[in-house]
């Protein structure tokens, strides 16, 4: 039997019991502020401010196999290239049937929010790719792994990966040539707001749709890509 302590412990005992090895004595606070100062800048500069020289130095995709979260540049660049190389052919005739089926088309919803993200866009493009994802578009699904590894939600950005790696998803494969994507937006992109509506919905908030016109647009947009 253990005995009892002759004079009661203190809080300041407690505390010193309960203390932990620093484990970053040696850890450089510095830099590692101003490794996310800069990550923070960048991931929030507009798009069209972003120098294509970043992208020359990825000429393959971010394997979703990899344990390793990509940089947020990274991502970036890998879902930039994944959304232009998209309005290809075909693209504005998926979008057509997106509108025709009364946005139920999971090919013409990836092809909106691919839209929606050149647009500037996240939460919109965010909205449709999930919709996509939802009924079984893996293009979609490795879309949401980049764009939430670009914002720094790693665990979301997990999630997807983990689904990507059950459907055996191969970027190449199902994108293309991550080498022959052009390495900026499309030219004349603002044009696209105007012919995108915002219906509010009651339950998940403001929805953004795309008007016929939208149609004509994209397929403006995507011939000289």
């Amino acid at each position: 039997m253990t005995p009892l302590p002759t004079e009661p412990r203190t809080i300041d005992d407690l505390l010193t019991k309960a203390r932990t090895r620093n484990r970053y004595a040696t850890y450089d606070m510095t830099a590692a502020e101003a490794r996310l100062r800069a990550r923070q800048v960048t991931r929030h500069r507009p798009p069209r401010q972003r120098t294509a020289d970043a992208a020359l130095a990825y000429t393959e995709w971010t394997a979703p196999e990899d344990d390793r979260t990509p940089d947020a540049d990274r991502a970036w660049w890998d879902l930039n290239a994944v959304c232009l190389l998209l309005l290809g052919p075909d693209a504005d005739t998926h979008l057509a049937d997106f509108i025709a089926s009364q946005y139920a088309d999971k090919a013409g919803a990836l092809v909106f929010a691919c839209l929606l993200h050149l647009a500037d866009d996240s939460s919109g493009a965010r909205f449709w790719w999930r919709f996509a994802a939802g009924v079984g578009h893996h293009v979609a699904e490795y879309c949401l792994f980049l764009e939430h590894a670009h914002s720094g939600e790693y665990h979301d950005a997990d999630h997807w990966r983990t689904e990507l790696v059950r459907h055996r998803f191969d970027p190449t494969a199902q994108c293309g040539d991550r080498s022959t994507a052009p390495l900026l937006t499309p030219p004349h992109m603002d044009q696209v707001h105007p012919h995108i509506t915002r219906q509010q919905h009651p339950e998940i908030g403001t929805v953004p749709l795309p008007t016929p016109a939208l149609v004509d647009q994209l397929r403006h947009l995507a011939s000289p890509l």
